[in-house]
């Protein structure tokens, strides 16, 4: 079973909902791709299309997108006519604060849809078959179910990612990334009707440079961790044995999973460069709200509370990394694929 990391609910400092501008710059800058794509390829016939967002925390981000997935979907057919309806279901795990998500919904009255919740984790069955038309995921199939076993005989050392870490640490992690992929399209392409499309828009790294550099991000949280252990206030053997269940793939990964499973044809692939429109402080903050409650499991609330205020007390590496690196480093990768079944 997947393990269950839902981002921080509520309306607090470091909620989802207060930390989340980075993933809605995301949304934004892959609207035209989307509509593109919608367009190109989507040849349905139907009166009712039902489409899911996997990974939709608590919005309000995820509204935003449905609503330009429905936008690009009445473009194609020339419709604005209420014949067409539309039935967006919204998807994470069990433990996510759906209360949240629905109450900021239904205050909206330019809702153009019906709505439903469907809990559990996308890495496995979650409808029936042949009953979604366009599967969306942004920012959210980067999460494993899982961290890779055995990182601890690795040797991954005082680190809490891959990044600098041995081949067998990296290739542990895309094993892993394999496995959860294999298991996400075989449950999609029983889901998704002939032709349906899944969009998928995650950060990525680019086949050509991938060993060379990683995913820096998660290493500004590591200084603090190690400083702890050598102040005596954390068992070293407790950042060892804790690893960050993300993995971020390259387009030669992406590409080898969807041929490996074999039920979707790749329409669009594509890198683009996002450039961080959030400054270093805003960074640990956005991380805290998507992470802290990993860390919490492992570390318990404490040490995590003490960690990430000690990253936020020192962020001149990381502000020159996100202003000299960033661009330059960092990939998202947008990904239309076709159910052939």
């Amino acid at each position: 079973m997947a393990e269950s990391f839902p981002m921080n609910g509520s309306n607090g400092v470091y909620s989802y909902n207060k930390n989340s501008s980075l993933q809605r710059s995301v949304a934004d800058s892959v609207k035209v791709m989307l509509r593109e794509a919608i367009i190109e390829n989507l040849d349905i016939q139907t009166k009712t299309f039902v489409i899911v967002d996997m990974g939709c925390s608590v919005g309000p981000n995820t509204f935003f997108a449905m609503q330009n997935v429905v936008q690009a979907i009445k473009h194609k057919y020339h419709s604005t006519s209420p014949e067409f309806e539309f039935l967006v279901f919204f998807n994470d795990h069990v433990k996510n604060n759906f209360n949240i998500l629905f109450d900021s919904l239904f205050s909206d009255h330019q809702k153009t849809y019906f709505a439903a919740a469907i809990p559990g984790s996308f890495y496995g069955r979650l409808f029936p078959s042949r009953s979604i038309h366009v599967a969306y995921s942004c920012y959210a199939l980067h999460w494993l179910s899982e961290a890779p076993k055995g990182l601890i005989d690795m040797k991954n050392k005082r680190r809490i990612h891959y990044d600098g870490a041995s081949i067998d640490v990296w290739n542990a992690y895309f094993d892993q990334f394999e496995k959860d992929m294999g298991v996400f399209l075989s449950a999609r392409a029983n889901e998704m009707v002939h032709g349906g499309l899944i969009v998928v828009i995650l950060p990525a790294l680019p086949s050509e440079q991938y060993y060379k550099i990683g995913y820096k991000l998660f290493t500004f949280l590591e200084p603090s961790l190690i400083d702890m252990v050598n102040e005596g206030i954390l068992e070293e053997s407790l950042v060892d044995s804790f690893n960050l269940p993300l993995y971020f793939p390259s387009d030669e990964d992406m590409t080898k999973v969807v041929e490996k499973n074999g039920c979707f044809s790749i329409e669009r692939m594509e890198m683009t460069c996002f450039q961080s429109t959030i400054d270093a402080k805003s960074h640990i903050r956005h991380h805290r709200a998507g992470l802290e409650k990993v860390f919490n499991k492992h570390f318990g609330s404490k040490i995590t509370d003490e960690m990430f205020e000690r990253s936020l007390a020192n962020t001149d590496e990381l502000s020159a990394w996100l202003e000299t690196e960033y661009s330059k480093t960092t990939r998202q990768l947008f990904m239309v694929l076709k159910c052939k079944n």
